[in-house]
């Protein structure tokens, strides 16, 4: 594993573990303080984009070529026996989360990021023991 894999793996299991440490108070407080809403929005954008960086490094480092897309970046990890092609069909949608918390500013974002901590970040942490491998 080239040392910008292994730093950008790394970097994404301590935003991880920061946002599972913080998890209780953040769906606590995400509805009622723009300071927790803007830092969990934070920590599951750099979740995303990390996730997608990790994605394409990945490829190009197996000298695949380089996907077009965020979506295509996921779904060749799949293609090329990455990760398996169930989970990385399921796991598209990161990179439609990516681009909506990149571009939908004007949109409420509490009711995304509650999902994320309850439900999706564990993808990200079964994304993490398929590309450690």
């Amino acid at each position: 594993m080239n040392a910008t894999l292994y730093q950008k793996i790394q970097r994404l299991k301590e935003e991880v573990k920061y946002l599972e440490d913080n998890k209780v108070r953040f769906l606590e407080s995400i509805k009622t303080s723009t300071d927790t809403k803007k830092i969990v929005e934070r920590g599951v954008y750099l979740c995303s984009e990390m996730a997608l960086d990790i994605a394409d490094l990945l490829i190009v480092s197996k000298d695949f070529p380089k996907p077009n897309t965020y979506r295509d970046a996921i779904h060749k990890l799949g293609e090329y026996k990455i990760v398996p092609v169930e989970f990385a069909y399921k796991f598209i949608y990161i990179a439609g989360l990516r681009n909506y918390l990149a571009h939908e500013y004007m949109t409420d974002t509490a009711p995304t990021l509650i999902d994320f901590l309850e439900r999706k970040l564990e993808d990200i942490k079964r994304y993490l023991t398929f590309v450690e491998r």
